[in-house]
């Protein structure tokens, strides 16, 4: 394979690629070079690879969601298309043969490929086979980028661990919640008490959490005075619960609208239960 020198490259592209083959920059790093970095916490796990001269590859784990992977880049890609996904045997076993994948979809700037964790599993069983999972994008200069698999086991192990004692929910999922109740119900059942459970838990780990407000409805049936009564115990009862697991009460804002706000507003029996409802934000800076 004909190669143009990288320091040849470097003065005509600005980057650090290691070879271009027939318009094909292909990038992967040196097995006496080769490291992989684990990010631990109870929010993400991440585990990735530098890529010398191009950027990361990376396997990323939210709380809450599925395994992905993706390369960020140091240079953002200028044009979206398509992109190979195959594995490629090490350097020492050139002998077998090369397998594909399928495609995905590369898109502009400095994550232009992601993939699932059903491709993302792959790979890592691939890397635990000390295969190279391989990601070439498609266009006038294709770009092939190599993950190699040296080093990678131990830092695998540590990735597991921190899957292991992860968060089972991210922000997304708890920003906001609705906690509904029984007719003149106001203490939080068993489903209630394990959401707000987590809310608590979740407010624990993310610095960013600035307010949780706490707003307490009736249904539409009833007398005015009593229907505001009964919102107001409901929020308190959710506020006191909160700060019984540890949310510093200074941060939640109680409210309470009696049947003033319904979401339903047939105004009959059939509207009563979604009517009957703490809703519970939490609040970034």
């Amino acid at each position: 394979m004909f190669c143009i020198a990288r320091a040849a490259l470097l003065g005509a592209f600005g980057w650090g690629s290691s070879c271009v083959a027939f318009g094909l920059i292909s990038y992967q790093a040196p097995m006496d070079a080769t490291t992989w970095n684990v990010e631990q916490s109870p929010l993400e796990c991440r585990i990735w690879q530098p890529v010398p001269g191009y950027g990361d590859a990376v396997f990323s784990k939210r709380s809450g969601e599925a395994l992905e992977f993706f390369l960020e880049s140091l240079q953002p890609a200028w044009r979206s298309g398509t992109a190979n996904l195959f594995v490629a045997p090490p350097a020492w076993q050139s002998g077998l043969s090369t397998f594909s994948l399928g495609t995905v979809k590369s898109v502009t700037g400095k994550r232009p490929v992601t993939v699932g964790e059903g491709v993302a599993l792959r790979f890592i069983r691939e890397l635990e086979q000390g295969k190279v999972p391989t990601v070439q994008t498609s266009g006038e200069l294709a770009t092939r980028v190599g993950v190699s698999a040296v080093n990678f086991g131990g830092a695998y192990q540590s990735y597991q661990n921190c899957v292991g004692a992860m968060f089972p929910a991210n922000y997304e999922q708890l920003k906001a919640s609705v906690l509904h109740y029984a007719s003149e119900q106001w203490k939080p059942d068993g489903k209630a008490q394990a959401r707000l459970d987590l809310i608590a838990g979740y407010q624990k780990l993310d610095a960013g959490i600035r307010k949780i407000f706490v707003d307490g409805h009736s249904d539409t049936m009833g007398r005015l005075g009593h229907n505001w009564e009964v919102s107001r115990l409901r929020a308190n009862a959710v506020r006191e619960y909160l700060i019984a697991k540890g949310v510093p009460e200074e941060m939640i804002v109680m409210r309470y609208w009696g049947k003033s706000r319904p979401i339903d507003k047939r105004g009959n029996r059939k509207s009563s239960p979604a009517n009957r409802r703490v809703v519970v934000q939490m609040v970034k800076a």
